[in-house]
Order: structure tokens, then sequence, then C-alpha cells
């Protein structure tokens, strides 16, 4: 389980140096995420329609699964992508952690949360982190008005992805964590191939062995691998644990970032930085509570003590 959770924060974490690298060769950025969900979901949906896993669903179901795939992957990633031309791998993650922050507003509008002395301190730390990222730190880019609008469309893009997310919690158990993944990004790959269609410029997109190797690194790795794992340790732990990469992820993504792209680290960055991962921690306060609660109830349980 350990080696589980190692793996699969390191594969979230390094996926942000992948994307610059891909990036980097020339590929438009919506083109490139249209094709990492594309294949990523014919080979989760091919692997269920082998495993005879995967049904025929109502018409209604299959509009909701759309609907969701544009909330929670077209559009954060159509951001995500594009943003990554103009600004750091690392702030790109960290900004990307702030989706807790909508998620948690969004649960208490809808009393799926409890308010409790922590929320409000959460969202007033990660707020003032995230404030500082997106109007202070320096990517070390010429474009700094691209820069800055880049990190507004990625932290706009998490208020869709949190709304996506918390309507998502019915579909992911009706049709199981894997048959939704594999609609959501079939879907979600039509909106972005669509968007790259509309907006960028045709041209010849030359598929060296670096672009190759960063797309089969999100594809496999990152879209099946560490998806897989994540689901897995969901069932086998809870919701709360597994969830935890997202702290560890902007970590790795910056520490990268630094080392093999060169990419800047300013005071301001690092205060931001801390600010916004303190903030999403105090915000996951219930899920620490339960998870404390959990390890109780598993270290009292007779049974659990008999099976190890």
């Amino acid at each position: 389980m350990l080696l589980a959770y190692v793996t699969m924060c390191l594969i979230f974490g390094t996926s942000y140096f992948a994307i610059k690298l891909g990036l980097e060769e020339g590929i438009t950025p919506f083109l490139y995420a249209g094709l990492r969900f594309l294949f990523a979901s014919l080979l989760v949906l091919l692997i269920l329609l082998v495993r005879r896993r995967l049904g025929r669903l109502h018409l209604k179901v299959y509009l909701e699964l759309g609907f969701l795939g544009i909330l929670m992957t077209t559009i954060p990633f159509a951001a995500l992508f594009w943003a990554e031309q103009y600004i750091s791998s690392g702030t790109a993650a960290l900004l990307v952690a702030t989706a807790p922050i909508f998620t948690t507003l969004i649960s208490l509008y809808r009393k799926q949360m409890t308010f409790r002395w922590f929320v409000p301190a959460g969202l007033v730390i990660s707020m003032l982190g995230t404030f500082l990222l997106i109007g202070w730190s320096h990517d070390g880019s010429a474009h700094q008005l691209e820069a800055f609008f880049g990190k507004l469309a990625i932290i706009l893009s998490e208020l869709f992805f949190s709304y996506g997310a918390v309507r998502s919690r019915e579909w992911v158990t009706r049709l199981t964590p894997f048959v939704f993944n594999g609609y959501q990004m079939l879907f979600a790959s039509f909106g972005l191939l669509l968007l790259s269609f509309l907006t960028e410029p045709y041209a010849e997109t030359t598929f060296t062995l670096t672009l190759a190797s960063s797309l089969f690194y999100l594809v496999i790795l990152v879209s099946i691998v560490a998806s897989t794992l994540y689901y897995w340790l969901v069932q086998e732990t809870n919701a709360a644990f597994p969830t935890t990469w997202t702290y560890v992820a902007p970590v790795i993504a910056t520490a990268i970032g630094y080392l093999f792209l060169g990419e800047a680290l300013t005071v301001s960055h690092l205060i931001g930085s801390f600010a916004v991962l303190l903030g999403v921690i105090l915000l996951n306060g219930e899920g620490w509570a339960k998870l404390r609660q959990l390890r109780t109830n598993a270290t009292q349980s007779p049974g659990l003590q008999d099976e190890r």
C-alpha cells in the first residue's frame, strides 16, 4: 500500500513536467491535451470491453457523463495546458491544488460538509497564498501578461472542476470509477479536440522522441496507472488518504522544474506555495479526522488484528 501511494504521488507530481516537455516540442496545447485523453479513454474502455464490464447506458447517462467530462477535464486541462506555455510547472501544480477551496465552498453550500473552525482559516490562508502566486510570483518568462491570465485561467477552471467533482460522486459509485473515468475522458477529449480545431492554427506536428515519450507518459502512467492506483487506495483505505497526493505533487513539480527546467524560485513564490498547501491541508480537516477515526477503529478491531 505504501509503495502504491509513493508511486502515485511521483507519477502525478511529474505529470506537469511531462506537459511542459511536450509543449516545448511545438505541439499546440489543446491538441496535446485532446490526444492525451482520447488515447487514454480508448485504452480504458477497451480494457473494460475485453473484460466484459462495459454495458450500455441510457442516453441521459451519456449526456451527464459528457457534461461532467467538460466540467472536470475539458475546461481544467485546456486551461492547464495553455497556461503551462507561460508559467512554470511548479506554479501550475500549486494553482491546481487550490481546487479544494472551491470544493469546500460548494460542499458547504450543498450541506455535504460541516462548517468547522478550520474551514475559514484554511480558506483565508490558501486564498492569500493564491494571491501571492498570481500577483507577484515571477516565472522568468517574457510573456508576463499571458502568464498572469494563464494563472487566472487555472484558478477559474478549478471552480468548474470542483462543481463537477461534487456532482460526480453519485455517478462514480453507480458506474464504478473506471467506467466513469473512461467515458468522461472520452467526452472531454472531444471537447478539447473541437477547441483545438476552432482556435488553434493548423500546423503539422512533428512527433519527436521527446513529444512521443511525454504523451506516452501522460496517457499510460498518469491517466491509467496513477488513476488506477488512486482508485485502488480509495477502496483499500478511504477517500481522505489517497487525495493527500495533492499536497505532495506541487512539491515534486516545483523541485523538478527547478532542477531540470531552470524554473525560478522567488521568496513570494515560496511563501505563496507554503500558504496554499497549509490552507488546503486545513480545508481537509474533516477528512483528517475521519482518517484518524478509521485508524483507531482498525487498531481496536480484533478481527483486523487477527488478519494481520
